[in-house]
């Protein structure tokens, strides 16, 4: 007859469970580590904590942009509401978007796309004689074009040309803080 001793079993399972706690403690720890050195990071999670003075925005043609750029101003409380307020502005002076094929297939059908938005702004202080400084930034994003779905690539491309948008706005919001400070210590 065959008997089982209950003891050895339930040695043998105590230390399978301690082997599993060891390797559930190393391998979370150890995959948040390795997402973390090769550069992974959630989009949007983080925001704007520049700090600057009020500045106003002129009018532009690019209504869009200057409507990005005052939300991304407002948010940090540096929106001028008066020009009495603000101590400087910033005019957009040019939004140019490009798109050009990267990949063709076999009838010479565009696969993928580049797109390039650039935009190019003055900032002038509010101090007698500040100078006018005009900066360009821009942004790149690549994307496949599914000839059989032109519906989804207009979609992706709007979607990736705000996304720009809202980069090169951030690019310029943080420019224009560098650029108070720099006139701060002058």
């Amino acid at each position: 007859m065959c008997r089982i001793d209950s003891s050895t079993s339930s040695s043998g399972d105590s230390g399978m469970n301690r082997n599993l706690r060891v390797v559930q403690r190393l391998v979370l720890p150890l995959f948040v580590l390795s997402l973390a050195a090769c550069g992974f990071h959630l989009r949007g999670t983080g925001h704007m904590a520049t700090q600057m003075a009020p500045i106003t925005v002129m009018d532009s043609s690019n209504r869009d942009t200057d409507r990005v750029l005052r939300e991304a101003l407002s948010r940090i409380d540096a929106l001028a509401d008066d020009e009495a307020r603000s101590t400087g502005r910033i005019a957009l002076q040019r939004e140019q978007l490009r798109r050009r094929p990267l990949a063709t297939a076999g009838q010479g059908a565009a696969t993928q796309y580049e797109l390039r938005l650039e935009l190019t702004y003055e900032f002038q202080g509010a101090k007698e004689g500040s100078e006018v400084n005009t900066r360009s930034v821009f942004a790149e994003r690549n994307y496949e074009f599914d000839v059989s779905n032109l519906a989804a690539n207009s979609q992706e491309e709007e979607l990736l040309t705000s996304e720009m948008l809202r980069e090169l706005v951030g690019q310029i919001v943080r420019q224009l803080a560098a650029m108070q400070e720099a006139d701060e210590g002058r």
